[in-house]
């Protein structure tokens, strides 16, 4: 297990130290925590990004039985399929530049100049570039790799900032938002985030009514501090922070040429634990010092210019890290199961909307139990069905997660705003759906009802369209059967007796599975699937001879009661 760098002492509840609490001996003492725990878990991004390497090289992903990366990523790693290629790359090419390697190892540049250093420097250029990043800020490098027409964090982005959108609604409406969010997921054949269906949505909207003149209320966009993009760093004390890798994590990244997919998984699964370790103290710190507002004591005018230049970390990572601390002091068992590798990050952050002191333990046994997949499904149908301010269990074992029919029996003319809709979703997108909600909006009516007239028109043009007649694909909801696959296209009806072995052809010996699943991984022997459908199927993912198979599942539930295996211990 990877010792803690922060004392126990710091990481107190920060309203038992209000009273004798020192801004500027406190920014002094947590910023220098916090650049050892980020070089530290910078560091172990590099040993994950070694393993990842060679496991995206050998398409480790289908070996174990998953037809995607992004579900392999999710459900093992609690990670993107983006983050996991993203560390590779970095690593890859940070390999064959041994002065940026060795500068980054030192602590002379952060994580986040790494990224920016490796998409335009060759070996003969290492130095040059080095000693311009030692005397910039990570914005100031970015300016300058930008004016060569490469920059790393243009595709990282997703094709532009990210904004969040929300809009104060009543609660029976939240039940609609989800029905036409999955319309769009199986008119698309993908898992779309809920901002890619707000595109599909609004641009279904504003095919039949145009925009008109008015005007989203309160987006006026807050001006940008000012700030040169040349400038260099600010006039503080930066000492290269040569935070050594723990020992047990660093032997994870040797040798990996000489592993099997396997054993790749569960060095990756290691690393990923230690880093979750090295996240919950950030967390912790990173509470008290955006709260108390300390990065002004270093003189930085934002959190986020602090965090990118300081730490090396996004906004997003260090808000998220937050927001799960916020919500540990509540539900102490979250902060607990995350710091030991239980939960994810990804089952973490999905739990956050409804976990609560009452009802905590019962959610985190649930996610520990089923997949990544299935977590998401019964979240969502918590926060639809659940009473305002009223905590709410997980449904039962094995329970559908169906909602009672939304009534429609006549409303009052008012109707209070008890709930929210709240997504992240690039700036276009996110005005794009607000262009076509005022297109609905009728005037004097609030702007969820624009929404709501929106979301049923395009519930019905969709639902319009012509329906395959097999009631097999309808019954898993236009999606993969199989345990935590995404796929909503190319669907096969498959038998679970095969048919050359006297299978029927009645429902419960036929299940939905996507074609890769259903060719590569069914029939070549790195899936098996036996019972009865719809919901006592066992399945078997990473299936090899003579040994046990990776994962162990009956329907989306984890055979033993436990999210696969336990991360191992580092």
């Amino acid at each position: 297990m990877v010792p803690d760098i922060v004392p126990p002492d710091l990481l107190a509840p920060p309203d038992a130290r209000s009273r004798s609490f020192r801004h500027d001996d406190a920014a002094l003492v947590l910023d220098g925590y916090l650049r050892r725990l980020a070089a530290q878990e910078a560091r172990c991004r590099v040993v994950l990004g070694r393993l990842g390497r060679v496991f995206l090289e050998r398409r480790g992903q289908h070996l174990l039985g998953f037809a995607r990366l992004g579900d392999y990523a999710r459900e093992r790693l609690g990670l993107s399929a983006r983050e996991l290629q993203s560390l590779a790359s970095v690593t890859e090419r940070m390999e064959q530049l041994p002065a940026i390697r060795m500068a980054f190892e030192r602590g002379e540049v952060s994580w986040a100049q790494v990224r920016l250093l490796v998409t335009v420097v060759v070996p003969e250029t290492e130095e040059g570039w080095l000693a311009l990043a030692g005397g910039r800020t990570v914005r100031a490098l970015e300016a300058a790799i930008r004016e060569l027409g490469r920059s790393e964090t243009a595709e990282e982005d997703d094709g532009g900032p990210h904004v969040r959108f929300r809009l104060r609604c009543p609660r029976r409406f939240l039940r609609l938002w989800r029905e036409v969010v999955d319309l769009a997921r199986r008119m698309a054949g993908a898992e779309l985030s809920h901002g890619q269906a707000a595109e599909a949505i609004a641009a279904e909207g504003l095919s039949a009514r145009s925009a008109g003149c008015e005007v989203w209320p309160d987006t006026a966009r807050q001006p940008e501090l000012p700030g040169d993009v040349e400038e260099t760093f600010i006039q503080l004390e930066r000492a290269p922070v040569a935070e050594v890798i723990p020992e047990e994590v660093e032997v994870l990244g040797l040798g990996v040429e000489e592993l099997d997919t396997f054993a790749l998984d569960g060095r990756m699964r290691a690393v990923v634990q230690a880093s979750q370790r090295i996240d919950w103290q950030m967390g912790r710190l990173l509470r008290v010092f955006l709260d108390r507002r300390l990065f002004r004591v270093m003189g930085f005018p934002s959190a986020a210019r602090y965090l990118r230049e300081r730490l090396g970390l996004s906004e997003r990572k260090a808000r998220a890290l937050v927001a799960l601390e916020r919500r540990t002091w509540e539900a102490p068992g979250l902060g607990e199961a995350y710091r030991a590798g239980t939960l994810s990050w990804v089952r973490a952050l999905t739990l956050l909307p409804v976990i609560g002191e009452k009802t905590a333990s019962a959610w985190i046994a649930r996610a520990e139990e089923v997949t990544v997949r299935r977590l998401a499904d019964e979240v969502e149908w918590a926060l639809v069905a659940r009473e305002p301010f009223d905590p709410i269990a997980p449904p039962p074992p094995g329970a559908a997660l169906d909602m009672p029919e939304r009534q429609t029996c006549a409303r009052p003319d008012w109707e209070w705003p008890d709930a929210e809709i709240v997504f992240s979703a690039p700036a276009e997108v996110v005005a794009l759906l607000r262009t076509a909600i005022l297109a609905f909006t009728r005037p004097a009516d609030p702007l969820w009802k624009g929404l709501e007239q929106l979301l049923e028109h395009v519930q019905v043009e969709w639902e319009g369209q012509p329906r395959h007649r097999d009631p097999i694909f309808a019954r898993y909801g236009w999606r993969c059967a199989v345990p935590a696959c995404s796929s909503r296209r190319n669907l096969h009806d498959h038998h679970l007796i095969f048919r050359s072995r006297g299978g029927e052809n009645a429902q419960d010996n036929r299940v939905t599975v996507c074609a890769w699943h259903h060719l590569r991984g069914i029939h070549a022997g790195r899936v098996r699937a036996w019972g009865a459908a719809p919901d006592a199927i066992t399945w078997e993912l990473g299936v090899r001879a003579g040994r046990e198979p990776l994962l162990r599942l009956t329907g989306d539930w984890y055979v033993g009661g436990t999210s696969g295996s336990p991360m191992p211990a580092v």
